[in-house]
Formats: C-alpha cells, sequence, structure tokens
C-alpha cells in the first residue's frame, strides 16, 4: 500500500503570494505529481488555508484534488476551522462536537485521524483514541495528525506553536499502552524530522508552502520548494521517504 501525505499548504486567495510564493500555483505542481506517482492514498494533515477556514479555499482545494480520482482523507489544522472543512470536504459524519477525528479501514488495516486544530484534544477525543489503540479490532500502527505530539528541535516552533504541553504528555501515555509500536505522521513544523519515542517513531513531514529555517527562533524560511511524504506499507514493514519538487 502507498500512501502520499502533504500538510501545510497556506491556500489564500487568487491574489496571495506570501513571502512571493504563488501557493495555488505550487498546490498545482504538487498534485501533477502525485497523479504521476499514483498512490493508493492521499492525506492531507491541516493549515489548508493561509490564515483562516475558509470555504472558498476548501472548495478550490477539494476540485484540484478531486481531479486525481484517488482516494484521500483530510484533516484541520491550526490554520482551519474543522467544521467548514468538514462541510466542504462532506465528511460531516466524522464530526465530535467541533472536532473532526476518526478511523479508516484500508486493505484491513486501520489508520487514525485526529483533530489538534486548538493545539490540544478534548477528554472524548484522547479517550477514543486509547480505546482504539488498546482494544480496536485489527491491526493498527499509523496515527496522522496535524501538529507533532513531541518536541522535535526547530527553536522557532518548539517555543511559539507546538501542541500544549499536557496533551503531549497525555498521548505519550496513551501510545505507550498501545499494543504495537506506533508511528505517527504529521506536519505544522514545515521542515522533515524523525524523532524515536519510547513507543514508535514520529514523522514530520514538510511544507508544501515553505521550508523554515531549524535553527533560528525567529520565522526565517529556509526555502521554498514544494515537499511532502510517502508511506509505503510492506507486510510488517513501513517504509518512508520524503521529497521535493524540482524547481
Amino acid at each position: 500500500m502507498k500512501i502520499i501525505q502533504i500538510t501545510d499548504q497556506h491556500v489564500g486567495t487568487e491574489e496571495d503570494q506570501p513571502h512571493g510564493i504563488n501557493v495555488r500555483h505550487n498546490f498545482q505542481r504538487l498534485c501533477r505529481r502525485i497523479d504521476a506517482l499514483r498512490p493508493d492514498h492521499l492525506v492531507i494533515t491541516g493549515d489548508l488555508c493561509l490564515e483562516t477556514g475558509s470555504s472558498e479555499v476548501y472548495r478550490w482545494i477539494k476540485e484540484e484534488v478531486d481531479r486525481l480520482n484517488i482516494p484521500y482523507e483530510v484533516l484541520s489544522g491550526n490554520h482551519d476551522d474543522p467544521c467548514l472543512l468538514a462541510d466542504v470536504f462532506e465528511v460531516t459524519a466524522d464530526l465530535k462536537e467541533q472536532e473532526l477525528y476518526y478511523c479508516r479501514t484500508w486493505e484491513g488495516e486501520r489508520f487514525l485521524f485526529l483533530d489538534t486544530t486548538p493545539g490540544s484534544l478534548s477528554h472524548g477525543q484522547l479517550d477514543w483514541v486509547e480505546n482504539q489503540l488498546r482494544y480496536g479490532e485489527g491491526r493498527c500502527r499509523v496515527l496522522f495528525m496535524h501538529h507533532p505530539p513531541v518536541i522535535a528541535g526547530v527553536p522557532h516552533m518548539d517555543s511559539k506553536y507546538p501542541l500544549q504541553a499536557r496533551y503531549r504528555e497525555a498521548l505519550e501515555v496513551i501510545f505507550t499502552k498501545a499494543r504495537e509500536p506506533v508511528r505517527v505522521f504529521c506536519g505544522h513544523y514545515h521542515h522533515a524530522r524523525t524523532i524515536e519515542e519510547s513507543y514508535g517513531t514520529v514523522f514530520i513531514s514538510p511544507s508544501s508552502y515553505v521550508q523554515i529555517n531549524p535553527y533560528s527562533v525567529d520565522f526565517e524560511p529556509e526555502h521554498t520548494t514544494p515537499g511532502f511524504r510517502m508511506i509505503e506499507l510492506l507486510g510488517d514493514k513501513l517504509r518512508t521517504s520524503v521529497h521535493f519538487l524540482a524547481d
């Protein structure tokens, strides 16, 4: 099974070009690359919108992704509105209160999708994750979310925009109790990182908008090449790699 994960698109209006980047054009380039690779599934892990959730932006992204004719899932990030997103992408059945989290089964294996929009998770969502990982039927070793559940060594994000500490700690406890090692795929940090934890591995994927300097406390773009992650499940093995579009 081959999965492509994209994250942190930060699409605005047609006129918006943050940091001089034509974000919509880059997203269309990324879609063409995904189309050429033809994965079994596409996962979009949040921050679809430039600043705040926008139905117009969600509709534009949905039209672009629908053209691929590839099954896909979408998550909300801190620059999104999970209710608007669920409405446009027609997944309101997965909303619990104002959180968009759910489970999907692909080829007999379960995949979890979390909602960390406000930098936190409700008690209900945390209980749901624990039940899925400890008592759910069938194998579950991959989890998608927007915020990393760890401090990742990127000063700008670690100091200003991490998942709140109490929720990192709660997830660590839950993941440690899982039936098998957990692989977390996330974004938010605009930089690629791999972090080994006692419960498994956290894979932070690059943005399809801009990558930030991983050594600076202040926001500072490192480069503007869109990136994505390939995830391959090969029986008991998992292989993953980070890719960037050629200029």
